[in-house]
């Protein structure tokens, strides 16, 4: 095997196991919610909380792997692992749990930035790398929301300690990668570099719709599709397990024909999907819709960040559209749980969908600016 290839392998079976800790907490809503009075709105906050740390992060986290290295990513490892323990014991603390969140937020931004940095900057074949790593968001993703209520229904501790465990066994294949030479850690976003803005409004407009669903998905499943919380996953399930498929055909795809007309077709897809969902009752045309959205987000996400490599500063290029892409994820949660106080999920899922393809429009305009003009 290719050095380069192995390089991408490391890096993304590391990001496997941080998605498997970032996804317990909103998997876990069903439980959470009616929980020493957390209503929609509070448990919404929840998970803001975490997307808010990893959304001011991404920026921030570009600059520090551009300045040290990516390999930064191991101590940054480590801190995941143990502060991964103590949600069980602080589970029921509310605030505190806002300030855990937050935190947990900001070193998987970092360890994001720095693992996808270590891909790009080893491997030539950017969308395909991109993909294969990306793929790993939806696998974990997958098995944390399927197995996180199960585990959490017989022990509570369980989930997050084998999660730890997970985190702390990638750190020694991580170690052995070689450092790159660094980088001035700096970005210039603007009218001398649209495409990289837009496609930050394609990041932003998927975001606000696949993530802001996702974060609700086991609360949908529980409480309009009436199925058991210790099994909500597994529906729940449908919505990111395509995804491995998708990132791996439009990294591919990207790296032939463009990254740009991919990554805003497949936004756009998303938009629609999300906001008819909820307006399903037939069973098996819901599964499948579901299964077509974790499709679509992978087929976006793995071309949308590969643009990264085009640039010089990839740390902080790629903080930045990762930036977009949680800036909408950190919103929609909380949008979503405003919402419902007012809306059922038909109409909240509706706006959530509108908005965000009047997102893919701006970003669209963006990235063709110079050839409209």
């Amino acid at each position: 095997m290719e050095r380069g290839l192995t390089i991408v392998l490391i890096a993304s079976l590391a990001f496997f196991s941080v998605v498997l800790v970032r996804f317990s907490i909103p998997s876990l809503l069903p439980y959470l919610i009616g929980l020493n009075g957390i209503n929609t709105v509070m448990g919404g906050l929840i998970i803001s909380a975490l997307w808010v740390g990893y959304t001011i992060f991404q920026v921030i986290g570009g600059l520090i792997v551009d300045k040290y290295g990516y390999n930064v990513v191991i101590y940054v490892l480590i801190l995941i692992s143990i502060i991964n323990v103590l949600y069980p014991i602080i589970i029921n603390q509310y605030y505190l749990l806002l300030i855990v969140q937050f935190i947990m937020g900001s070193l998987l931004a970092i360890a994001y930035v720095a693992l996808i940095s270590m891909v790009l900057s080893n491997y030539s074949r950017g969308g395909l790398g991109a993909g294969i790593y990306q793929s790993m968001f939806f696998l974990a993703s997958s098995v944390s929301i399927m197995i996180s209520p199960l585990l959490f229904s017989i022990n509570r501790f369980i989930p997050f300690i084998a999660y730890s465990i997970i985190v702390i066994s990638s750190i020694i294949p991580v170690a052995k990668v070689p450092r790159r030479g660094r980088v001035g850690g700096t970005i210039y976003i603007g009218p001398g570099n649209l495409r990289i803005l837009g496609m930050g409004f394609i990041r932003l407009s998927s975001g606000f719709s696949y993530l802001g669903f996702l974060s609700w998905s086991t609360y949908y499943v529980v409480h309009v599709l009436k199925v058991s919380p210790s099994f909500s996953g597994f529906y729940a399930f449908l919505a990111s397990i395509m995804g491995s498929v998708g990132a791996v055909i439009g990294g591919y795809l990207g790296d032939r024909v463009g990254y740009a007309l991919p990554s805003i077709l497949s936004s756009l897809l998303l938009a629609i999907i999300v906001s008819v969902i909820p307006r399903l009752s037939i069973l098996y045309l819901l599964a499948f819709l579901m299964l077509l959205l974790g499709f679509f987000y992978g087929f976006y996400a793995a071309p949308s960040i590969a643009i990264s490599r085009l640039t010089t500063n990839i740390g902080a290029t790629s903080g930045f559209l990762n930036f977009m892409s949680q800036l909408g994820g950190s919103i929609s949660p909380y949008v979503i749980g405003f919402l419902l106080q007012y809306y059922d999920f038909p109409e909240t899922l509706l706006i959530i969908g509108i908005a965000s393809a009047a997102l893919v429009i701006i970003g669209a305009t963006l990235l063709f600016y110079k050839r409209i003009t």
